[in-house]
């Protein structure tokens, strides 16, 4: 299990597919859009990723699970 810097639950997020609107010429038609905050609750805001650097960061999790946090119990029950 990680070794957490900040001391914050963890929670899950959504993956959520979204279509480009404003698509220039060589962008991708869609992105993967991601809801996320700071550790302390603040500087929330939308990441915008492209589905192959979704599956780079789930291959580098493969890689690494010793870096990888996990929900508590009670978290994961009301996930």
């Amino acid at each position: 299990m990680a070794k957490k810097i900040d001391e914050v639950s963890v929670k899950s997020g959504r993956l959520i597919k979204v279509e480009n609107i404003d698509k220039k010429n060589a962008a991708n038609k869609l992105y993967v859009a991601v809801q996320v905050e700071d550790a302390d609750g603040g500087n929330e805001r939308c990441l915008l990723f492209t589905e192959n650097q979704v599956l780079k960061a789930q291959e580098r999790a493969n890689k690494n699970k010793e870096d990888l946090t996990t929900k508590g119990f009670l978290a994961d029950m009301f996930d």
